[in-house]
This record gives structure tokens, C-alpha cells and sequence, in this order.
């Protein structure tokens, strides 16, 4: 009870520290992330002493680097004047500022590897290795010498490392909406979306299955997590979909891409959105428009799918569900949150956009609680959504940080130029060949990493390639963004995927590539919006239109392909002629999409006289 009453303690101090500094503005930069890295790491020590099945080893390490790195950040704020003000790099530093940034960075390491994964810490093991011992690389890797008090400066006491743009966006927008987004489940906002999913679709051919299309998608773009997103959506909607006659491998698939997708959803899309807005420099509202039509045609596809797979498999009916206008009754102000949240992130800011929402969801869920006398209740769970805020926070507070060092290398050493050179060298500076290399890195990295500190270690590494090739900032870094989301559901370690065949009961490995041939068709999709960016909601109205329809085209196509049914079944002719098509639409242009539309055409006018058509037999869902 009392380590319990700890963590409390220390997600209160959390939540009150960024409620406050929204409400009265954030101190400077240096004191700010200091201060939101020094509660985060509170919340995890005390999570460490409550944290059911972990051994006494793992607890031990966790608080002592929480212990140390708390040291560490205490220094700093102690000094923080002197470090908001000094020279960095012409000021030495003192012996005791070097000890404690070695002991900073040390222990930043042993928890990010306790949180993010034996991958994550060996990443930044080798860029840190190579901080130190590259300067007796030969040639073009090597770099010149770097003394220990400058790379010490560099990395800790400076904005380019720990404490620089990633750490900044968690200090000051991230953990705002993390804490939106637990406070309006936990008031019952989550259940409402589930509810009005199933509402919408639940009595459809394959009916759960949309839903839970519709739900992830709904709860993603708050949650920002894909396995949260899998076992709480997927907790309702894949035993609704196993009942209404889907495999069980099928229904998790489904579940694990279509959760993954929600980091991609405006008006939140995780936390890694934030991010991109610092690193391109351009208002966030300009990063959320301009993933609106990728993300509604990661869903297309996955939507598609879904359908037909219904078809194929014979599944005339949905499940009975509740009705649009009692599901209205019991939620439909949680409506409000989210449009004051879109609204006041494209007319304010995202700090400011976070803070109303958050505001706001205190407010409806206290009206409900006067209305139907639950106001006593109402305490509780604005606590229990404090408390999973600050759970939440942790990894991804910390992936920041922790990738700070390697972005804060990349700058020191001049490594992200050389290996742009390389990646270009590689990719015979032709754009598509660096696009391939970009994606299978992103995906790599997406596996075994969260999507934001997978998204970071590219930042600045293959995005300027991108870049120096001609793509524009927002479509290149969209570009790595996707993939890393699409990562969650690539095998061999597809986290979302194994997560969703946890609940489902189903093998992993067959869920995980279900779940990857049911994301396939969202595989195109970055291709289109950098050959095309006008998909990104960047051009005249004409185009935009002709842009999104192609697309649209393009990705049924291929989903029907993948399935093996459009009109009718598909045989292994006009399953190609059906994907071909779909591929020619990924190059922006008049003479490529009426190829793809001839195509797709001819798919289906040869698989109709070859008798593809013939009908199969339905069989009726169990209710």
C-alpha cells in the first residue's frame, strides 16, 4: 500500500507539473526537460517497486539507475542558471559536472534498455562507441578526436543531445496528450468509440470486423500505442469477430493492423507526429493534414480486405450490436474532447491543444457523473487515468532522451553526412532505390523499437538522403514514419501482432503474417505520397481529387489481389494482372493510372469468363 501510494504521489507530481506549466508556460528549455525527465523517472522507480512478476534483480536495477540518473538531474536543475547560460564548449567544465553527466548518461542507458529492449540499447551502444573510438576509423568513417569533455558537453549539457528537439516535444506536448488520451478512457470515452464502431457496422457483412477497424482507428489516434490500442479494442472485437465465422489468426490480424494504423490518425497520431513538427519546422496542424489521406487509405486497405475476405469465406451477417441512438444516449458528448482537440490544435498549439483537452474531458465527464449520480466515482478515475498517463509516459519520455544521444553524435561526428553519402552511393542516387533501403530500415527498426525511437534513429541517418534526392521535408519523414508504424506487424517479431494472438488464442507466427499479408496494400501507399505528394493535401482541388482516386483505386486493387476475391473468386491470372495494376498507380501521371485502370479492368473481365463467378456457398455466422 505505501509503494502503491508512492507511484501515486509521483504521477500527481507529473501531471501537475505539465497542467501547470500549460497553463502558465514552460521555464527554459534546459530546466524544462530536466525537470519533466527527473518526474518521469520518479513515476518509474516507484512502478519498479509495484511492478507485478518482475524478479528482485530487474527491480533492483531499475531503481538503482532511477536512483542514479535522479542524481544526475538533480545536479543539473541545482545548476541551472550557470548551464542555461554558460558557453557550452568554450566554459570548461568542471571535474564534478563531467562525473555527473557519465553517470547521467550510464544510467540513462540501463533504463532505456530495461524499458525499450537489449535492440534499442545496442544501437545506442555502437553510436556511442563509435564517439569514442572512431577518430581511429581510417577513411571516410573515421572522424577527428573528440576529448571527453567535449563530447561530454556536447551530449548533456547542451541542446543537441539528451536535452535536445525529441526530449523537448515529450516535456512539453507528449505527455499532455498521453494523459488526454488515459483520462477519456478511463472516463468511459474509450468504450464509447468501441460501442458507436460496433453501432455503426456491427450488423454488416463481417460486421466486427469493420468495427474494429473503425474502433482502432479511433482509439489509436489518442492511445498512440499499437499493442494498447490491440488489448483494449481487440478485448471486445476479436471474440465478436471469431462468433461471426473469422479464423481466429484472421480476426488477431486484423485487430494488430488496424491498432497499428491509429498512430497515423489525426488530430493526435501518437507521439512521434509531434516530433516531425519540431524537426521540419512547419506547425503541427501542417504535419496532422497532411497524413489524413494516407492514414484513410491505410484503413481503405485494410477495409477492403476485411470485406473480402468475408465474401470469400461466405460470411453473410454481422452481430447484433447496440443501436446508434443508445449508444448516442450514454456517450455522445465524448465527442466533444476530440473536436476541441482538432479544433485547438489548428488554431492554438499543441501544448495548448492538449491542455484544453484534457480540461475538457474532466468537464464532460463531470457532467455525466452529475446527471446519473456517479460524481462520487468520478475521483477514481481521473486518478487511474493519471496513473496510466504516467505509465505510459515512461518509454516514451525516456526513447527520446535515450535517442537524443544519438542524434547528438550524428551532429558531433558528422556521421548522418557520411552515411548519406553511403546510403546514395547504394541506391545509385536514384529515388526509388533509396525509398526500398529507407523502407527495409524503417521496418528493421520498427520491429524491434517503439515506433518514436525507430522513427529517431532515422532522423538522421536516411532522411536527409531522402532529402538531398528532392523529396520535401514532410512527405520524407511521413515516409520513415509509416514504415516504423508498419513494423508492428512485420515478422518476424511483430509485437502487435503477437500481442493481438495473446487475446485471440491463435498461433503468433500465423497471426504475425496474416497480419502483415493484411497490411500489404498499405505497403503503397508512402510510395504514392512521395512520388505524388499532392496526396498529401498539397495542390489544386482537381488534383488533389484525381491524386486520391487513383490511390483509393490502387490500394482495393491490391487488397482484392492479396485476398483472392473482387467480384467473385480470383484465379492466379487475375490475381496478377489485379496487383499489377495496382502497382502502376504508384507512379504519378496520366499514362500509368489508365494502365492500372486497364489493368484492374482486365482482372476482373477475365476472371468473370473464366468463370470465376460461379457462386460459393454461404453459411450463416453464429449470432
Amino acid at each position: 500500500m505505501v509503494l502503491r501510494t508512492l507511484f501515486i504521489v509521483a504521477a500527481l507530481a507529473l501531471a501537475a507539473f505539465h497542467l501547470g506549466t500549460g497553463f502558465f508556460g514552460v521555464f527554459q528549455s534546459f530546466t524544462q526537460r530536466n525537470a519533466h525527465l527527473l518526474l518521469v523517472v520518479a513515476c518509474l522507480a516507484a512502478a519498479a517497486l509495484t511492478a507485478p512478476g518482475a524478479s528482485r534483480r530487474e527491480r533492483i536495477v531499475t531503481i538503482g539507475a532511477s536512483v542514479a540518473l535522479s542524481a544526475a538531474l538533480i545536479y543539473n536543475l541545482a545548476l541551472a542558471d550557470y548551464f542555461n547560460n554558460r558557453m557550452a564548449y568554450v566554459m570548461p567544465l568542471s571535474t564534478v559536472a563531467i562525473v555527473m553527466a557519465f553517470i547521467g548518461m550510464a544510467s540513462l542507458f540501463v533504463i532505456s534498455v530495461r524499458l525499450l529492449g537489449v535492440a534499442f540499447g545496442a544501437i545506442v551502444a555502437v553510436f556511442l562507441l563509435y564517439a569514442a573510438f572512431g577518430h581511429l576509423i581510417p577513411g571516410a568513417l573515421g572522424h577527428r578526436y573528440f576529448g571527453v569533455s567535449w563530447t561530454v558537453d556536447h551530449l548533456w549539457y547542451t541542446k543537441e543531445g539528451v536535452f535536445g528537439i525529441p526530449l523537448g516535444v515529450s516535456a512539453t506536448y507528449i505527455y499532455l496528450f498521453v494523459l488526454f488520451g488515459a483520462v477519456l478512457d478511463r472516463c468511459g470515452g474509450g468504450q464509447f468509440m468501441i460501442d458507436m464502431a460496433m453501432a455503426l457496422t456491427g450488423r454488416l457483412r463481417g460486421g466486427p470486423a469493420k468495427a474494429a477497424i473503425i474502433g482502432s482507428a479511433a482509439m489509436g489516434t489518442i492511445s498512440g500505442s499499437a499493442v494498447a490500442n490491440v488489448v483494449t479494442t481487440g478485448a471486445v472485437t476479436i471474440p465478436l469477430m471469431k462468433r461471426n465465422g473469422y479464423k481466429p489468426h484472421f480476426a488477431a490480424g486484423v485487430e494488430a493492423a488496424a491498432s497499428s494504423g491509429g498512430q497515423l490518425m489525426p488530430p493526435v497520431m501518437g507521439a512521434t507526429a509531434f516530433i516531425i513538427a519540431e524537426f521540419v519546422g512547419r506547425p503541427y496542424a501542417e504535419v496532422a493534414v497532411s497524413a489524413i489521406v494516407p492514414a484513410l487509405l491505410m484503413y481503405l486497405g485494410i477495409f477492403v480486405t476485411v470485406h473480402c475476405e468475408a465474401l470469400r469465406s461466405g460470411i453473410q451477417h454481422g452481430v447484433r450490436g447496440p443501436a446508434i441512438p443508445a449508444v448516442l444516449r450514454e456517450g455522445i458528448l465524448f465527442v466533444l474532447p476530440i473536436i476541441v482537440v482538432a479544433y485547438s490544435v489548428f488554431i492554438y498549439s499543441p501544448m495548448r491543444a492538449g491542455l484544453n483537452g484534457v480540461l475538457t474531458v474532466v468537464a464532460v465527464a463531470a457532467t455525466y457523473a452529475v446527471l446519473r449520480g456517479g460524481l462520487v466515482k468520478l475521483p477514481r478515475r481521473l486518478l487511474d487515468g493519471i496513473v496510466e498517463a504516467a505509465k505510459a509516459a515512461g518509454p516514451v519520455a525516456v526513447a527520446c532522451a535515450a535517442s537524443g544521444m544519438i542524434v547528438g553524435i550524428l551532429s558531433l561526428t558528422g556521421l548522418g553526412l557520411t552515411v548519406n553519402r553511403v546510403i546514395l552511393e547504394l541506391a545509385g542516387h536514384s529515388l526509388m532505390g533509396a525509398l526500398v533501403l529507407t523502407m527495409v530500415s524503417s521496418l528493421i527498426l520498427g520491429m524491434g523499437l517503439p515506433t518514436v525511437a525507430a522513427y529517431l534513429v532515422q532522423a538522421g541517418i536516411t532522411i536527409p538522403a531522402l532529402i538531398d534526392l528532392g523529396v520535401s521535408p514532410i512527405p520524407a519523414h511521413l515516409f520513415v514514419f509509416y514504415f516504423a508504424i508498419l513494423g508492428n506487424v512485420t515478422p518476424p517479431v511483430a509485437v502487435a501482432a503477437y500481442a493481438a494472438a495473446a487475446v485471440a488464442d491463435s498461433n503468433p507466427s500465423r497471426t504475425g503474417w496474416t497480419a502483415f499479408a493484411i497490411s500489404v496494400p498499405a505497403f503503397i501507399v508512402p510510395f504514392m505520397f512521395v512520388m505524388d505528394p499532392v496526396l498529401l493535401l498539397d495542390g489544386s482541388i482537381w488534383r488533389i481529387f484525381l491524386s486520391i482516386a487513383t490511390a483509393a483505386i490502387g490500394v482495393a486493387a491490391l487488397a482484392s489481389a492479396i485476398v483472392g476475391y473482387a467480384t467473385g473468386p480470383l484465379g492466379i491470372v487475375p490475381r496478377i494482372l489485379l496487383a499489377g495494376g495496382a502497382l502502376m498507380m504508384l507512379v504519378p501521371g496520366w499514362a500509368s493510372d489508365i494502365g492500372g485502370v486497364v489493368l484492374a479492368a482486365a482482372a476482373l473481365a477475365l476472371a468473370g469468363r473464366t468463370g470465376a463467378r460461379t457462386p460459393i456457398q454461404l453459411k450463416e455466422a453464429p449470432k
